[in-house]
């Protein structure tokens, strides 16, 4: 019972801000202008922020778990890989595919992440979630640009060592990239902001989560979630189900058991992160539909994270 209740503490918040964004658009005090300007907000400053501050703080060089940093990366990547050779195979829109490979992937672990551990272990067993946190973002950040520059836009004609430098150049100026990798040089030269400057930042950043899924809430389509409610369902259950068994499965054959495996059942379970809107809206995807994905994703994830921390107590194994 505490596992449904902390769930639905966790995702009943950001229904309702979705909604209010829905109201406030049908009220007319927010205009369709003021959500787009809100969304790039969103995705230039809020979010790099918010994510330089989670790296920043976290002491990597104390943390540091080399078996569970590789294990979590060859999941991310591996999954990104398999996605990006399959899904453009049964999705014709480029816009489309490159939305869903990203809301497979890519998880709410920097909004969800250190609470849900925090819950589960406390505060003692926070270490190796705080420790993922610095390798998962940056690297769920990364895979993303690069599947919306690759497989979005017309690439007719252009050659291959064109295509890498244009992905390296949206990879390299991209925000959320440049505040991941701030970040991690500031947490292991261990240095510390200025408080009146962290507080700004910590102002700003806390602005991240409520002002996408209000703009979300405000560019939400009814008709056109009628029409991809089945693709949206499928991809969230891809997220929610299929990626958390199979990276669970594997990390429990691996050995590993407490802190660490509720790391990689957080990481792996949560449902598709809210940046992806932002994201997809920025680089060219299909905004409609991956703030479809987070809505399933997010409903769907209220039970099968109760039931999977359930299970993973049932038999010991966290």
């Amino acid at each position: 019972m505490d596992s449904l209740v902390y769930s639905l503490n966790v995702v009943t918040p950001i229904f309702l801000l979705v909604i209010v964004g829905y109201a406030l658009r049908r009220m007319k005090i927010m205009s369709p202008e003021f959500a787009e300007e809100g969304a790039k907000i969103t995705f230039k400053l809020a979010l790099p922020f918010s994510l330089f501050r989670s790296i920043c703080n976290t002491d990597i060089s104390q943390t540091f778990r080399p078996r569970l940093v590789i294990t979590t990366l060859a999941g991310i990547i591996g999954m990104f890989l398999l996605l990006c050779l399959i899904v453009p195979r049964l999705v014709k829109s480029r816009p489309q595919a490159a939305t869903i490979v990203q809301g497979i992937f890519r998880t709410n672990f920097l909004i969800l992440g250190v609470p849900m551990a925090r819950n589960m272990f406390g505060e003692e067993g926070l270490g190796p979630t705080t420790l993922l946190l610095a390798f998962a973002i940056p690297s769920f950040n990364v895979l993303a640009i690069i599947a919306f520059t690759l497989l979005t836009g017309d690439h007719t004609g252009e050659v291959l060592g064109a295509r890498v430098r244009k992905t390296l150049l949206e990879v390299l100026k991209n925000p959320l990239f440049c505040a991941a990798v701030l970040g991690m040089v500031f947490s292991l030269l261990h240095i510390r902001l200025p408080s009146v400057l962290d507080k700004a930042m910590a102002d700003i950043g806390s602005m991240a989560t409520p002002l996408a899924l209000l703009t979300m809430g405000a560019q939400f389509d009814v008709k056109r979630f009628r029409t991809d409610i089945k693709v949206s369902m499928l991809t969230s259950l891809c997220r929610v189900v299929v990626c958390p068994c199979v990276i669970i499965g594997a990390g429990i054959l691996l050995g590993f058991r407490g802190s660490e495996l509720g790391a990689l059942f957080v990481l792996f379970s949560a449902p598709t992160a809210v940046s992806s809107y932002v994201m997809s809206k920025n680089m060219g995807g299909d905004g409609d539909l991956a703030s479809q994905i987070i809505l399933v994703s997010t409903f769907l994830s209220m039970f099968t994270i109760t039931a999977g921390i359930y299970l993973l107590k049932l038999f010991a194994l966290i």
